[in-house]
């Protein structure tokens, strides 16, 4: 059978029953993730505003619109919602709609730096960060449903610090605070008001923050005690990320913010979270792409030299480490290009990138078709990533200077996403999966010296657990085609977004 590319899709092509039946139930999959993803909001009023420069989401539940033209009706009690570094409003909306389903109005900003907010992450930190969760504030104050006064403040990491910080600066302001992996404030016993902890079971060195700034903060009261407040809780089996989308998180914030605005609130559990829906989508989409892709292409070529490839992995991580930290004990590294992390990241793997292509087998000459393929391997990506990601914890385009930066990391990043492709070319099946398992575990470790190691890239280590999750999903894709620079592009193109995306203007 003749190669198709993306141009002769038109061609008939025949597909087996059985994959036939995979790929109808996968579309069904994702057909039903969407439909839940867009209908999560309950019937919350959700609008985007900005103030000061600040992006905000406003969610306001039924209830309280409805008591907007309801005399007798009582206005929903304010909550802001904080995101951590690298985060955005996005990462934090299955949180926001959970308190919104439990009656509370919501305001999720994207603090200095982050998401669409173009200020760069301020030098002052906490006290910047603390200001635009206090303007946050302020708007839900003037949204028509939502209760005057003081408001309740949620803050995840970073933003757990601003939440506290602005508790302490404006306590006349704020009613409750709940601090989720909790960074730093200077607490005390009697401020800021209403304070709870929270940090997963798998983040230890939070935990060790929660029990410090408790015991700075008083020690415990109970939940039921005279106000301030103070209670620190356990999430069991989480860590830093995935505690964002813990239904017991959900719960344990809920309720706290009910007794401080003396109000009742159900923190039933929301069934399967956004995050689910989400990753569902993201593995139909995988199985519709890998059921129809091996009609596409010819019989994958003889194997090439995975020893030497993962060898090449190995030595070119090796490589960029030293050259990064060497450099960067001569000069600071950490913010040029105009982010944190995100360009020391991009040069890490130029240079680790180029020694793996040195030392690992060589890509072929790259032909016209590649740029078909390298097209229609980007937009299953998106679909499979962004598209329905933005709906739950990742912006789907990068905004301002960060558009531009897209297209640098893109370029920077190439070298590294070809070497990549290029050494899983060829084997199949259990053996395909095998060398990508090594490989895994290779670059893995190699991007965990490198943030142990290079001043400023000290924070790839909280997402570790998700660069070999997120190279999966890339390498699922583009396996089948089996052609190196096409996979490379894609891969770059995928990893130049997301360091485009998350982290923080400087």
């Amino acid at each position: 059978m003749s190669e198709l590319t993306p141009l002769d899709l038109e061609r008939p092509v025949r597909i087996g029953v059985p994959r036939r039946l995979v790929a109808l139930l996968a579309v069904a999959v994702i057909v039903v993730a969407w439909w839940q993803v867009l209908d999560d909001t309950a019937g919350a009023r959700v609008v985007t505003v900005e103030r000061d420069g600040v992006p905000v989401d406003l969610l306001v539940p039924p209830s309280a619109a409805s008591a907007a033209s309801a005399a007798s009706a009582v206005d929903a009690p304010g909550v802001v919602v904080a995101h951590g570094f690298s985060g955005s409003r996005q990462l934090m909306r299955s949180t926001a709609l959970a308190l919104a389903d439990a009656g509370f109005a919501v305001a999720v900003p994207d603090l200095s730096g982050h998401g669409a907010n173009q200020r760069p992450l301020p030098t002052d930190g906490r006290d910047r960060l603390a200001r635009d969760v206090l303007v946050a504030a302020d708007l839900l104050n003037e949204t028509e449903g939502v209760r005057a006064g003081p408001v309740g403040l949620l803050g995840h990491s970073m933003g757990s610090g601003a939440v506290m910080t602005a508790g302490l600066d404006a306590p006349e302001r704020v009613a409750a605070v709940v601090a989720v992996s909790p960074t730093d404030a200077e607490v005390t016993s009697a401020l800021p008001n209403d304070l709870l902890l929270l940090a997963g079971e798998r983040e230890p060195r939070f935990v060790a923050n929660a029990r410090d700034l408790l015991e700075r903060a008083g020690g415990p009261t109970g939940a039921d005690a005279a106000t301030p407040r103070r209670e620190l809780a356990v999430i069991g089996g989480v860590e830093h990320v995935s505690i964002l989308f813990s239904p017991e998180m959900y719960d344990r914030s809920i309720a706290w913010f009910a007794a401080s605005f003396e109000v009742a609130a159900d923190p039933a559990g929301r069934g399967v979270p956004l995050i689910g829906w989400w990753a569902l989508h993201l593995l139909a989409v995988v199985v519709l792409w890998r059921s129809v892709a091996p009609v596409l292409v010819d019989p994958l070529p003889a194997p090439r030299a995975m020893g030497r490839g993962v060898l090449g992995a190995a030595l070119g991580a090796l490589a960029a480490t030293v050259v990064l930290a060497v450099a960067g004990a001569a000069v600071e590294l950490a913010g040029f290009g105009g982010m944190l992390v995100a360009p020391l990241l991009a040069v890490w793997l130029l240079l680790a990138g180029g020694v793996w292509l040195w030392v690992g087998p060589r890509p072929p000459v790259p032909g016209g078709r590649d740029l078909g393929w390298a097209a229609l391997l980007v937009l299953v990506l998106a679909v499979a990533l962004p598209a329905l990601g933005s709906r739950v914890w990742l912006p789907a385009l990068p905004s301002g200077s960060r558009a531009w930066l897209l297209v640098v990391f893109v370029a920077l990043v190439l070298p590294w996403s070809v070497a990549l492709a290029t050494t899983l070319q060829g084997p199949r099946g259990w053996r395909a999966a095998g060398w990508w398992v090594l490989l895994a575990l290779v670059t893995t470790a190699g991007f965990a010296v490198a943030a142990s190691v290079i001043p400023g890239l000290g924070f790839l280590v909280l997402l570790l657990p998700l660069i070999p999750v997120l190279l999966t999903v890339a390498v699922a894709v583009w396996l089948p085609v089996q052609r190196p620079w096409a996979a490379g592009a894609a891969t770059a193109v995928l990893l130049g977004w997301m360091l485009a995306i998350l982290f923080p203007l400087a």
